[in-house]
């Protein structure tokens, strides 16, 4: 059975501060045969991919914005914590309501699907308890919420454009 090495100590018994441990995992490989070597090595812990904090769903956050003649996706996914998830879910639906709607198939599909997406994943979010934070990786700030941020209201110009244009081509 292999031990951690153990740090080298001073004179006195005590911690050297300028130790820094080696992988130990390298050099006690297990050897074919032996019981160790039929399991895999243990998966390394996965946190947020913003902060490293637990716990943490998979979500993946979308933001689309529509040009005249073609459209442009962005997809974030990974596991995130509720903080930085719900931060970055503000921030791409905010980005989408004032950039997603400024093409012809981007008001029909484009915009809706990427803010219907980022409504199921702030769902699957907020399910999450309070986030347990690394140690010295900073969590995303939320900010405001949606309807609180002056560019999400940009896609009522485009929107009513299109109400207006389908009335008169009605009437």
């Amino acid at each position: 059975m292999s031990t951690f090495p153990q740090p080298p100590t001073g004179p006195g018994g005590e911690f050297r501060p300028d130790y820094t441990p080696q992988p130990w995992y390298h050099e006690n490989q297990p050897t074919q045969g032996s019981i160790a070597a039929d399991f895999p090595p243990p998966a390394p812990p996965i946190g947020c991919r913003v902060c490293g904090a637990h716990p943490v769903a998979p979500v993946t956050v979308r933001a689309h914005q529509g040009l005249l003649l073609a459209m442009r996706w962005q997809r974030i996914d990974g596991p995130l914590c509720s903080l930085c998830g719900i931060a970055l879910v503000r921030q791409l639906t905010t980005k989408t309501l004032w950039q997603g709607w400024w093409g012809p198939m981007s008001l029909v599909a484009g915009a809706p699907y990427a803010l219907l997406s980022n409504l199921a994943a702030y769902r699957q979010i907020r399910r999450l308890e309070p986030p347990l934070p690394a140690p010295g990786r900073p969590q995303a700030n939320p900010g405001k919420p949606v309807l609180k941020r002056p560019l999400a209201y940009v896609a009522l110009i485009p929107l009513c454009w299109a109400i207006w244009v389908l009335t008169h081509m009605i009437t």
